[in-house]
């Protein structure tokens, strides 16, 4: 800073500032001198020269950056982004905000800072779902107030968050009681069970479609992957909603290739008031279904309902799964392979201890080799109790029992004449032995019993669901199965216990679930509400 200078004449004392800078520095500098000498001139009507200019500057800087509560001359302290509560606020209200309600509430801030030199502060909060509605209330100005929610409107003046959320209610198969407890006990607010009520009527169509175009897509994708085009093959399941005397069924059908699901019949009492006959009704509704697409059915495998034997066989090749065939059959082996004391020899003998699951083995090789022939089916069962007298003049010709010299039985040989008859009666009995055209094919249905685990997720077999909840809660779970059922896998475990040979073959562990369905029942949603 330079000293006065003294001249002859008076003059207005003055100083000198140096500034550091080449000549086209200085010109901008001058440039911006004279925009802010222009303004200040116009608005206080007399010359401003530039000490004015430069007062008003600094003056401006300091009023909005310097923190003039406290009288320091630091910089203003903002408030720290980490916030720790304090013991008394831990039971403060919790709500869901969405992003443009959170841009919103920065912009009510902004533009009341541009007015009034006052702070907003909350005055009133009002939960309305999970959604909190307050009115911010300026300290210094009564009629600066303002509303604000923490989530924006649909067309239909509901708030998006509720909707958001009851979407995500219904998709997730979470029951009505289990969410009202969460919500509550969380303190996140609690949509009333009339909205929900509401929502759901609306909703349930849009769901609905995406369940139609997902059993179509599937029903598409299991004709295109049939050489011939004469037909499918189908697996069936009746899943009764309740343990007992059910008012609800679902009757699914998955074609065998794809593994999808190509249709889901709800049936209820109205329909049918004999529980046990709704799985026969139901069947009959898909083949009424499959037959006005014009859609052949090849062959259809089920768990044994004689009544879908009987009704099937009218229409196609009729199979029976052979898991539980061979449960049944393994059971029965149990029962006579252990017992009192006093009853050996007599309805059980110790010489079938160890015969069960050889038993299923021998019986499940039996339905793959017998070249979907009954008569031979029942020859190679025939050779079952022979085997393991160690006779081997019936066994097949590449068995190790035939080809082996030096075969040593591994089992139990069967000396007793009791054993070797209840073994032979237990066979002999079995389904697999006196239905054998019904079994010759080696279908299994566990793909259906994998579904009805997916079910279980959205239908709790212990609650009583509405008709309209229960036809919801079955077309996501289809939706939800078409999507992830046989998706890759990353890697594949393997047991290390030595003494469980059939884990062996290892077991795959697979991708993550999808859920792009449930984007798409959104946007059908969202469309409807817009529209």
């Amino acid at each position: 800073m330079a000293a006065n200078t003294e001249t002859s004449r008076k003059r207005t004392p003055n100083f000198r500032l140096e500034i550091t800078g080449d000549n086209e520095f200085k010109r901008e500098i001058q440039e911006r001198f004279q925009k802010v000498k222009e303004y200040l001139t116009h608005m206080q009507t007399n010359p401003a020269n530039n000490a004015t200019v430069m007062e008003t500057i600094l003056d401006y800087w300091i009023k909005n950056n310097i923190n003039a509560d406290d009288g320091s001359h630091g910089p203003t302290q903002f408030p720290s982004s980490y916030l720790q509560v304090q013991r008394g606020d831990v039971d403060q209200k919790l709500f869901v905000t969405a992003e443009t309600s959170l841009k919103n509430f920065g912009k009510i801030c902004e533009t009341h800072k541009k007015l009034c030199k006052g702070s907003l502060k909350v005055e009133t909060k009002t939960m309305k779902g999970h959604v909190i509605s307050t009115s911010l209330q300026c300290d210094t100005n009564k009629y600066h107030r303002y509303m604000w929610s923490s989530s924006p409107y649909l067309p239909n003046d509901e708030y998006l968050v509720n909707h958001r959320i009851n979407h995500g209610l219904a998709c997730s198969g979470m029951l009505p009681s289990h969410y009202t407890r969460f919500a509550n006990g969380s303190g996140i607010g609690c949509i009333e069970w009339g909205r929900r009520k509401d929502f759901v009527t609306s909703y349930k169509d849009c769901v609905e479609d995406a369940y139609q175009e997902s059993i179509q897509t599937a029903l598409r994708e299991e004709i295109g992957s049939y050489e011939e085009l004469d037909g499918i093959n189908i697996i069936t399941d009746a899943r009764h909603g309740w343990r007992k005397n059910a008012k609800d069924s679902s009757v699914v059908a998955i074609g065998e290739n794809m593994h999808k699901v190509i249709d889901c019949v709800h049936v209820t009492k109205s329909d049918d008031p004999i529980s046990q006959r709704h799985e026969k009704y139901g069947t009959e509704k898909i083949y009424e279904t499959l037959q006005t697409q014009n859609v052949s059915i090849k062959v259809h495998a089920h768990d044994r309902n004689l009544s879908i034997n009987k009704f099937v066989k009218g229409y196609t090749v009729n199979q029976n799964d052979l898991w539980h065939a061979v449960k049944s059959l393994k059971k029965s082996i149990k029962n006579i392979s252990s017992g009192t004391k006093k009853t050996e020899d007599i309805s059980w003998s110790s010489q079938l201890v160890d015969k069960v699951e050889p038993v299923a083995t021998h019986l499940h090789w039996a339905v793959r080799h017998c070249n979907n022939d009954p008569q031979k089916l029942r020859q190679i069962i025939d050779s079952i109790v022979p085997h393991y007298e160690n006779t081997h003049n019936m066994c097949h010709d590449d068995s190790r029992c035939r080809k082996d010299d030096n075969y040593e039985p591994s089992r139990i040989v069967l000396t007793s004449k009791i054993a070797k008859k209840l073994l032979d009666k237990a066979i002999k009995e079995s389904v697999v032995y006196k239905y054998p055209e019904d079994y010759i094919l080696g279908k299994d249905t566990f793909y259906v019993e994998s579904f009805n685990n997916v079910m279980n997720v959205f239908q709790d077999k212990r609650i009583a669901f509405g008709d309209e909840q229960y036809k919801l809660r079955s077309n996501l779970a289809v939706c939800h199965w078409n999507e992830n059922v046989d998706r890759e896998h990353t890697s594949i475990y393997t047991s290390r216990n030595p003494n469980a040979p059939r884990h062996q073959k290892g077991k795959k562990v697979y991708k993550k679930l999808t859920f792009t369905y449930r984007r798409n029942i959104w946007r059908k949603y969202m469309d409807s509400v817009y529209n």
